[in-house]
């Protein structure tokens, strides 16, 4: 099945500066990912992925290609406002394994001489339409959090489809399946 994979990038600085992210430190594999989608749209069952990516001129480079998986909702329920009229909220969190993965990165990342290091993030969504849409009229938003923390930052901040397409190997938002679309 084809699916948006609209890729959006947002150093980890940048997310910093948002709500105070520690990058090293905070359990970033701990971070939950509230998907805010109007009625019209719905996550692709593991399309969506998150790359964290640590480079450095000499020590080499951490790449980390984690898929998103479904998460439980009431670790951070309490945290996120009601959605906004025909929208709804879909959760997800990382695998075990991706958790691991994570978490080593950061343990080396530590390791390393400070300046001259890069973090970053990147989410491709995967998406897809249940009905038909306007790409320039509606929008996605991806919030983040950490487990136990109060607030929500935004990843991706209220963004057409029409942008995330432009960003995309595809041109169109393909149908759920078992919807026409």
């Amino acid at each position: 099945m084809l699916m948006l994979a609209g890729c959006t990038s947002l150093s980890l600085d940048t997310a910093a500066r948002l709500r105070s992210l520690d990058y090293l430190n905070d359990d970033l594999a701990g971070l939950l990912l509230a998907f805010d989608l109007p009625a019209a749209l719905e996550p692709v069952p593991a399309g969506s992925v998150l790359n964290l990516d640590v480079t450095t001129p000499a020590s080499g480079e951490r790449h980390i290609r984690a898929a998103l998986v479904v998460a439980d909702a009431s670790e951070i329920a309490g945290t996120l406002p009601p959605p906004a009229d025909a929208r709804s909220y879909y959760l997800f969190g990382f695998s075990d394994a991706d958790k691991a993965a994570i978490r080593e990165a950061q343990a080396w990342a530590r390791t390393l001489p400070p300046g001259n290091n890069a973090m970053t993030i990147s989410l491709s969504p995967g998406i897809c339409r249940t009905a038909a849409i306007d790409p320039e009229r509606v929008s996605v938003s991806v919030l983040v959090a950490l487990p136990g923390a109060t607030g929500l930052a935004p990843l991706i901040a209220s963004q057409s489809v029409k942008s995330l397409l432009a960003a995309a190997p595809i041109k169109d938002l393909p149908a759920c399946a078992g919807h026409s679309g």
